[in-house]
Formats: C-alpha cells, structure tokens, sequence
C-alpha cells in the first residue's frame, strides 16, 4: 500500500470514481482498511454500505486495479450500463439538470422519452419534497412541450427510495423491463436456417426493414433507431423479411434489439438465428459485452435470451400519474 502524500484530502479526490483501498486509524490507535469506490463526497462506497473517514486519519493508501468485469460494485455498473443505454437509445432532444436528465424523441421508445435520475441513489436530500416538487415542474414544462405525458425510468434497485416516494403520491408502474447482458469473449455457433432463409446485414433501416419491423418511425424514431452505429440484420425467405433485428455499439458495449419475427414464421428457430448472428456480429466488431431489455412478462424472449448465454442483471421500472 502505497504512503499517502502530502495534501491527502486532494490526492485522494483526483481518484472520485476509482476503487481505493484506504487505511484510517482511529484516536486509540487501531486501523481499519477500507476498500470501495471513492464518492466525490469523499466517501467510500464499499460492499457494505457507503462509509465515511476522517482524512487526516489516512495513514496509507492505493488504488485497487481490478481485473474488466470483476470487483465493481452492483451499483457503479448499473449506471455505467444505463449511461451506455442513453447513447444506444439516443433521444432527439434532451435537458439536464442538477438532478435529472430529461429525454424525448417524438415518443419512439420509452428509454428516448422518459426522465431519469443523475443524481446519485445515496443522496436521499436530493428527493425531499421541495427540490423533487420543483424537479417534477421542469419536468412537466419540458414534456408538454413535446406533447408527451412525464414518464420517470428507475433503475433499480437503486432508486427503490425514489420509486417509493413517486409511489406514495399515486405514480403507478407502466412498464417493468428487465436488463439482461451477456459477458462472454467467445461467439456461439449458429444454428443453420439456411433450409428457411438467409440473415442480411445492412448499416441502415430501408423501407423494407422498416415494414418488417412493424413500427412507423417518423424522423424522431429514425435517429433513435439509427443511434449507436447500429446493424440492421434482416432474415429473408424468398425476398421477403419475415425477421429483424438491431445492434449498436457504445463505450464497452453492444446492444441487442427491435427482435421481431412475423407472426406466420414464428416457432421455426428465427429468433435464434438473428440473436446468434447479432452475438456473432458484435464480437466481430470488438465487443464481447452485450445488453438488451425485455418485458419481465414476456417469458419466451427471456428464455430464448437464458439460453444463449445472458443473465438478469437489473430491471427498470417507468412510472407515470396517468
């Protein structure tokens, strides 16, 4: 553990945001080692709570390199998965505040219309009644002028304080989604349709992908759809898309959506087909970390999901007064 330099306090706040292992004696003398994430607010998020330390009672310190994908608190990766999700879901306009980041995009998925949390989940004096009432204004302001209702996206369960708070004042849940991801540096072997179909790839939606999918876009959910520098996967049997499929690709990672097959050539392994040749795609592109959301209720997709290698990592409720 490396000796702890002059200007503790400073030192040790140019590493907010990295995992640090911390030595603190106390006034009889003993020591305790704490290892978390430092918080700008100077404390550690540790696995067991967010603790606090009086910095001139640091007597060692160092920062903790932990191997990709291992030692990270629950919390740190929910966020960095939503912040990534914001980018592969980009809305058309957006507002932040102090406390919230409010998206909209003509109402083309929930993720580019609703608002969620920036402040952080332990700062409850972020949600007292006279700042959340003030942050609710705003919000209504920016959402009615998009004609669109003000839908709130919890992550949870870090904003469970939060969600009970909306809940108390009659929010309800309009849509519960479950975040899966898949961590894993190998690709999976495709089961051949090839006896049904093939599977093309393109680097934009055209009008026939478009149809397939089954969705008007209009500008706004083109550019939603289009974010992410996305590919477009269309699986065709006698020049007809009967399946679909997006990637796109931000910071670590690659996400997996608009999976759809219609409804005359379900049950024939299709979905598969594209979820394994979108894995495929995305680790030829360099990213072996893969998300994506599903409806809690839709039992089948997870399944389908379950098997090829992901896992639930968090879920995201959204609530409105309506």
């Amino acid at each position: 553990m490396g000796a702890l330099p002059e200007q503790a306090a400073n030192d040790l706040l140019r590493h907010v945001g990295e995992r640090l292992s911390v030595r603190v004696q106390s006034e009889q003398g003993h020591t305790d080692d704490l290892v978390g994430i430092l918080l700008p607010t100077g404390e550690l998020e540790t696995k067991n709570g967010v603790r606090t330390f009086d910095p001139a009672r640091v007597v060692a310190w160092r920062v903790v390199k932990a191997p990709r994908g291992t030692g990270v608190p629950m919390s740190q990766r929910i966020l960095d998965i939503e912040s990534a999700s914001s980018e592969l879901w980009a809305p058309t306009d957006q507002e932040r505040t102090l406390r919230w980041h409010m998206r909209a995009a003509g109402g083309f998925t929930r993720r580019a219309n609703s608002m969620t949390p920036i402040a952080a989940p332990w700062e409850s004096r972020a949600w007292s009644g006279n700042s959340l009432d003030t942050d609710l204004t705003e919000a209504d302001r920016f959402y009615q002028a998009h004609d669109l209702p003000t839908i709130v996206a919890l992550p949870m369960p870090l904003y469970e304080d939060l969600a009970a708070i909306l809940i108390a004042r009659e929010w309800r849940s309009v849509l519960d989604i479950s975040v899966m991801v898949r961590i894993d540096r190998n690709s999976v072997d495709e089961i051949s349709k090839e006896h049904l179909g093939q599977i093309e790839i393109s680097t934009t939606p055209d009008a026939a992908w478009i149809d397939a999918h089954g969705r008007a876009l209009g500008n706004d959910g083109h550019s939603v759809l289009t974010s992410g520098t996305p590919r477009f996967l269309s699986y065709v049997i006698d020049d007809e898309i009967v399946g679909t499929a997006r990637v796109g690709f931000a910071r670590q990672w690659s996400a997996l959506g608009a999976v759809r097959v219609d409804p005359k050539h379900r049950r024939k392994g299709i979905a598969r087909a594209l979820v394994e040749r979108a894995i495929n795609v995305a680790q030829d592109q360099g990213f072996p970390f893969m998300l994506l959301q599903v409806d809690c209720d839709n039992h089948a997709a997870i399944t389908l999901y379950e098997s090829l290698g992901f896992t639930h990592h968090h879920r995201n409720i959204y609530l409105s007064r309506d």
